[in-house]
């Protein structure tokens, strides 16, 4: 049996949910939206031992083989605002993190701990370059001169968050100069300006799928807001890149996870990120790519 935890509504776990009925796997819901009627029984032995119970269900971590974590901020599901026990919710959450943290009989994409290097992308692009991926070239500074020094070595450059808080890629323009005063509060990732086509390579275990992303948009996943185009369409990896990507996500300790890569005008492969809680929905309804099926039998075997 699986455990999928998080909103039952929210998109990657609906199609996990389908993707479970359409090969008879059996799974069960930790509804966050009932988060007041869940309770953990955590035994601290190792391996650890946990029980999840809502009063009606009763779900085994060592009897399951898999657990799904797509868990939002509990404290912003609307029902959180009108509970007398925020404390006890709070309780429960750290406890049941500890328990997935240390859990060792069954397979989860992907704890909490572990999902700790999306929080630093220069840390993430050491671990990037021992896998023999390029990176494009970067400069994160919080001084304006050094900034516009990295600038001025590029025909175009590109600004990015360095943390795991997800933002929109921008090309430096006139109005982000004129701002660049403002770095002095904050570092930020300044970046060359590649060209080519993007592949998103979702690793699930040791299969890799890759999508093949062609946009006129600076950042594809927004391109629609700026009344731009994006297609997207399964893509072949050569089996050498494929080996790299899986090898990347397992030294990461990440069996599911969501690789950004360009294949560059000139030939060469760069690696910007690797996502440890992937929206792999938006690849698979745009492509037909079955990478909820590939997640049920990872996690189900």
């Amino acid at each position: 049996m699986i455990i999928l935890m998080g909103i039952p509504s929210e998109t990657p776990l609906r199609l996990l949910a389908e993707a479970c009925n359409a090969k008879r796997i059996p799974y069960e819901f930790f509804n966050q939206r009932q988060q007041e009627n869940w309770t953990v029984d955590y035994n601290f032995r190792l391996p650890a031992e946990g029980v999840l119970d809502n009063g009606t269900k009763r779900l085994k971590l060592n009897d399951c083989t898999g657990l799904y974590l797509r868990a939002m901020d509990h404290t912003q599901i609307p029902e959180y605002a009108q509970t007398e026990n925020k404390e006890g919710i709070s309780n429960m959450y750290e406890k049941l993190f500890q328990l997935i943290d240390n859990e060792s009989a069954c397979k989860i994409t992907n704890p909490p701990s572990v999902q700790m290097s999306n929080n630093s992308k220069p840390y993430q692009s050491l671990i990037i370059q021992q896998h023999g991926l390029d990176i494009p070239d970067m400069c994160i500074t919080s001084d304006e001169d050094e900034a516009r020094e990295f600038i001025a070595k590029y025909k175009t450059a590109i600004y990015k968050s360095i943390s795991g808080t997800r933002s929109i890629v921008k090309q430096v323009d006139e109005a982000s100069l004129q701002n660049l005063h403002k770095i002095k509060y904050c570092p930020v990732q300044f970046q060359e300006c590649v060209t080519g086509f993007n592949v998103r390579v979702h690793v699930v275990g040791q299969i890799a799928i890759a999508t093949k992303i062609c946009s006129d948009a600076v950042d594809y996943r927004y391109a629609s807001a700026e009344g731009k185009n994006t297609s997207l369409e399964p893509y072949q990896l050569p089996a050498n890149l494929a080996e790299k990507c899986v090898a990347l996500a397992h030294q990461l300790h990440l069996p599911f996870a969501g690789i950004d890569l360009m294949i560059t005008d000139d030939g060469r492969t760069i690696c910007f990120e690797v996502n440890p809680s992937p929206g792999y929905t938006y690849y698979e309804q745009n492509t037909g790519q079955l990478i909820s099926h590939a997640l049920a039998d990872y996690l189900a075997n």
